[in-house]
């Protein structure tokens, strides 16, 4: 049986971000949201920062996404969404 996907939750300031968003950069976040989902220390290009328990994951060109992991409750939580 496959691993149960992690469920997305999402500070309120980062959905307004999110929402803020181009919709070609909208369309890449919900690419990296899709692979946080079934693995989320799986993104290539992800970095860890073990002084915050925080990830940070490029938007391409485009932006940063900073994400927390909590494996116990098998979340995400979409922390901030920085567009360039």
């Amino acid at each position: 049986m496959p691993p149960l996907p992690y469920r997305l939750l999402w500070l309120e300031v980062a959905e307004r971000q999110y929402l803020d968003l181009r919709d070609d950069t909208r369309a890449l976040v919900d690419e990296l949201l899709a692979q946080l989902e079934s693995d989320p220390a799986g993104l290539p290009d992800a970095i860890y920062d073990s002084a915050s328990d925080h990830w940070s994951a490029p938007i391409r060109q485009d932006g940063l996404m900073l994400y927390a992991v909590v494996h116990q409750s098998a979340t995400v939580i979409v922390l901030r969404l920085i567009a360039f």
